[in-house]
């Protein structure tokens, strides 16, 4: 996907119409939901001046409810990229270094971990380089304990003590890793002196986005459910579904669920950055958030095709999709949530990012 979109980013040339009506983009939202099983979907392509929307379907199948503009959706793993967008604030101000070891805020783990892990710094967690277990997969949550007692910071510690007793995983680039945020976002909350959920909700205050930690309609039952295969049958992950997502201390990363209105504008903040401004980080430390490192940097994918650069990251719970991908040398953006990820919405959905180039490049 990712080699056909740069290559049709090469062959067109990019026109700034601000003008670009919303009912256009609806249209798309509505073919891809016409022919689909796809029950929403919400995008927008983002400019350094403007974000464009478009919007179709239902919250879920069973209320069908129309969805809006301000309806919360998962981000799962996108949740990644905030968290290491305010790791690098907290690197600009002091309070830590992309080579802070966590044995260095965590003296107690030396000699009580294994003893690789005793120099893993929280630049090689936030860059999935300290070769944790991933955490993705049943395997490995079937070696937790049913609760980790006390606050979530306290929960958090424990579940650090337990991965970093555990074999490592290496790789060749980087080894994709659920535990190493949580980890890193351990490690942001010993620096900060305050727990990572407030240090989340004061960048959120800041920039004035609305956020909620876990699935959206935990918080307002009309809010998109997420929906999978139970079986054979497609089923709506309602507010009452036993399913949650990941444990609560596993927020960083993939918990957070946002309207794409604040998304987008989120986004957009980063496309100006990566084009030399100065925004809620410095220019040279957004280009270090996307680009400090092949492949996967701090937060983000990234690449080279065409001799054009991207950053992108995806995120599902099973249960949702959420794909941004920012190209800087356009410059645009574009940003389009899911409440299904079956593997054919995946592709639908790579269509659909197509499409929106179609209309927006030529």
């Amino acid at each position: 996907m990712k080699k056909s979109l740069i290559l049709l980013l090469c062959s067109f040339t990019f026109l700034v119409n601000g003008q670009k009506s919303h009912p256009e983009f609806d249209s798309l939202a509505n073919d891809l939901i016409s022919r689909t099983t796809i029950p929403s979907v919400v995008f927008s392509y983002i400019t350094p001046d403007t974000c464009l929307y478009g919007i179709a379907g239902i919250n879920n199948i069973n209320d069908k409810q129309k969805v809006k503009l301000e309806d919360k959706y998962s981000l799962g793993s996108n949740t990644k990229a905030i968290t290491a967008l305010i790791a690098m604030k907290m690197i600009e101000e002091g309070q830590i270094k992309l080579d802070t070891r966590l044995i260095d805020l965590m003296p107690s783990l030396e000699g009580g971990i294994n003893q690789y892990y005793e120099d893993i710094t929280f630049g090689s967690l936030l860059s999935h380089r300290a070769w944790v277990r991933p955490y993705m997969y049943e395997v490995d949550h079937n070696t937790l304990p049913k609760t980790f007692p006390g606050k979530l910071t306290n929960q958090r510690n424990l579940f650090t003590k337990h991965v970093l007793n555990q074999d490592s995983v290496f790789s060749l680039t980087y080894s994709y890793s659920n535990a190493g945020y949580v980890i890193a976002s351990h490690m942001m909350e010993i620096a900060a002196k305050t727990s990572y959920e407030k240090l989340i909700a004061t960048f959120m205050n800041e920039m004035n986005y609305d956020h909620y930690f876990g699935l959206a309609n935990r918080e307002d039952e009309n809010a998109p459910s997420g929906h999978m295969m139970e079986g054979e049958v497609w089923t709506e992950i309602g507010p009452t579904h036993e399913y949650s997502g990941l444990p609560t201390y596993m927020g960083a990363a993939g918990m957070l669920s946002m309207n794409i209105l604040d998304y987008a504008h989120l986004i957009q903040m980063q496309l100006n950055g990566l084009k030399n401004q100065n925004t809620y980080i410095s220019a040279k430390s957004m280009n270090t958030h996307h680009y400090g490192l092949d492949n996967y940097a701090y937060g983000w994918i990234n690449g080279e095709m065409g001799g054009m650069k991207y950053s992108t990251h995806d995120g599902s719970l099973g249960i949702n999709y959420c794909h941004a991908i920012i190209l800087p040398q356009i410059p645009c953006a574009i940003v389009i949530m899911l409440n299904s990820s079956l593997p054919e919405h995946h592709q639908s959905m790579a269509e659909l990012e197509q499409n929106i180039l179609m209309k927006m490049l030529r």
